[in-house]
């Protein structure tokens, strides 16, 4: 059992990394961050000492921090998305679908795409991360300003590092998996609603939701209410696909308390849950041609196969 669960999971790595242009996708932000690093370098602009001066208390508020966090969620989820339901809807079309009815378990594909998805969103992740580190070191050596990186900027933050704070961001990275996790089997989820890439952009929107309604309520209401986000917080870390964003966003505000460790808890049965609506739902819809609505898709996750007119 566990090794087909391995060797599922190690194929369908293979098959998602090799054909996504990770290469290209590296490329492209090397280039648009090098093009960011010279701008700043031949022109000088004057936002960079503003920023410096000015906005690193913003940006290390809770709030503004947890907006930067949710922004970038949603570039790489919506980058890889579309990726992930092409992939499934290619297995449908193909004679996968046959090997899972005769050598696989529903629950084995899954895991297979569960893994090599998150596999694949952390690699693009990664490979930004070093393309806007190449020009950031190509910035610090042509950097033209007053303030300097590492004495100005990296110094300070390594300084800042103690057992507690890192043990912290330990946390806070524990609940990203959480957060991409849940966003990712949600994806595969809904992703059978859709029969063509054309009809997965629509669905991929569903996915993004929880952020969505993250970036409405930090537009409508007060950010400078402290109490007023506590208490919102607190309340959407006990609601399915919501948890995981907001369980953060009450740990920046309050840290680990026995409510943040409650709402992680609640959240992981909540995903195991999912994973268990999903392979129902993969039991039977897997294996059809015709779209399905949504209605039908909970239907199947609440109660496996069950019989539509």
């Amino acid at each position: 059992m566990k090794n087909k669960y391995f060797a599922y999971s190690y194929l369908s790595i293979k098959t998602l990394i090799l054909n996504k242009s990770l290469l290209f996708g590296f490329i492209f932000n090397l280039i648009i961050a090098l093009i960011a690093s010279l701008y700043m370098i031949i022109f000088q602009p004057d936002f960079m000492s503003n920023a410096l001066a000015n906005r690193i208390p913003e940006f290390g508020s809770s709030i503004g921090l947890l907006n930067i966090i949710a922004i970038m969620v949603v570039f790489f989820l919506f980058g890889n998305v579309a990726t992930m339901m092409q992939s499934v809807i290619d297995d449908r079309d193909s004679k996968v679908s046959e090997i899972i009815n005769t050598s696989i378990y529903e629950n084995h594909y899954l895991v297979g795409k569960l893994v090599s998805s998150f596999v694949l969103i952390s690699v693009t992740i990664i490979s930004t991360a070093i393309a806007f580190l190449i020009a950031g070191i190509v910035f610090a050596i042509f950097n033209p300003y007053d303030f300097k990186i590492y004495t100005d900027i990296v110094k300070p933050l390594i300084t800042s590092l103690n057992f507690e704070n890192v043990m912290f961001m330990f946390g806070c990275v524990g609940i990203g998996h959480l957060m991409l996790i849940t966003s990712i089997l949600f994806a595969l989820g809904t992703s059978i609603k859709a029969n063509s890439a054309v009809d997965a952009f629509p669905v991929s929107l569903l996915v993004l939701t929880p952020y969505f309604l993250l970036f409405g309520l930090l537009i409508f209401l007060p950010t400078g209410n402290s109490d007023l986000w506590i208490s919102i917080s607190s309340i959407m870390s006990f609601i399915p696909l919501f948890s995981p964003i907001f369980i953060l966003m009450y740990v920046f505000l309050e840290g680990f308390t026995i409510l943040a460790y409650a709402a992680i808890f609640i959240s992981i049965v909540y995903l195991i849950m999912i994973f268990k609506g999903v392979v129902n739902v993969y039991s039977y819809a897997f294996y059809m041609s015709e779209k399905i609505s949504l209605k039908k898709i909970i239907l199947l996750a609440l109660k496996g196969r069950v019989r539509f007119r």
